[in-house]
């Protein structure tokens, strides 16, 4: 009865602890969350979870912990209200992933993103295809904002050649060859396949070729 009590006791005041310091902290939805924001959270959780189970943590231990972490966080986020600076040290800053129609190399290399994860993402903001996409920011959270040339267009396209290597099971699943592929490309002026970073193609509007040289190669910066 007394682990019962303990149990419940435990569960309701954390609870009321836990409210308390998202409360201050202040609410943000799922999507507004940074992966900063996500790991307080996570821990505020642990905190709370590793006290049920465990005896000699009591009460006042609960109560402390959680206080103690959420004057931490309230702390951090005050400091990075106050500084820029600090700010984008602890939350990170948006990323310009495509500018004008250009791939921005460095902001691929420091999100890590792959071409084919970079498609994925567009799909999701209704952008099928790479040549529609005009600008793409990456935001802190992860999320994307996406402006496209043409709001209409639900062009289907393939990924032919990434980083320089030609995706040969695609090509096989789409009753496709190299031969066909190298023919196109030289039709356009592609020699070097190497020097291709990225290459689509749909039924609607062919080939898309983004060149090594074609990227920009330093960072777009929203506050200018």
């Amino acid at each position: 009865m007394d682990i019962a009590w303990s149990v419940v006791s435990k569960l309701i005041l954390g609870l009321i602890a836990l409210l308390i310091v998202v409360r201050v902290l202040g609410r943000k939805s799922l999507a507004q969350m940074t992966p900063y924001d996500f790991v307080y959270t996570l821990v505020l959780g642990g905190v709370l979870e590793e006290s049920l189970y465990d005896d000699q943590v009591n009460l006042f231990h609960l109560v402390l912990g959680v206080s103690l972490w959420g004057v931490l966080i309230f702390t951090l986020e005050f400091i990075s209200t106050k500084s820029d600076t600090l700010n984008k040290l602890f939350k990170g800053e948006p990323s310009v992933i495509v500018y004008n129609g250009q791939l921005v190399r460095p902001a691929l290399k420091r999100n890590k993103l792959e071409m084919e994860q970079l498609r994925a993402l567009l799909r999701t903001s209704g952008c099928y295809s790479l040549q529609n996409a005009k600008h793409m920011i990456m935001e802190t959270g992860g999320q994307i904002s996406l402006t496209t040339y043409d709001s209409q267009d639900e062009t289907l396209s393939l990924l032919l050649i990434d980083e320089g290597r030609i995706e040969e099971q695609v090509l096989e699943n789409h009753h496709l060859d190299k031969h066909w592929l190298t023919h196109e490309l030289k039709q356009l002026g592609h020699v070097d396949i190497e020097q291709i970073v990225y290459a689509e193609w749909s039924e609607e509007k062919g080939l898309y070729v983004v060149k090594d040289s074609d990227l920009l190669d330093f960072p777009i910066r929203l506050d200018g």
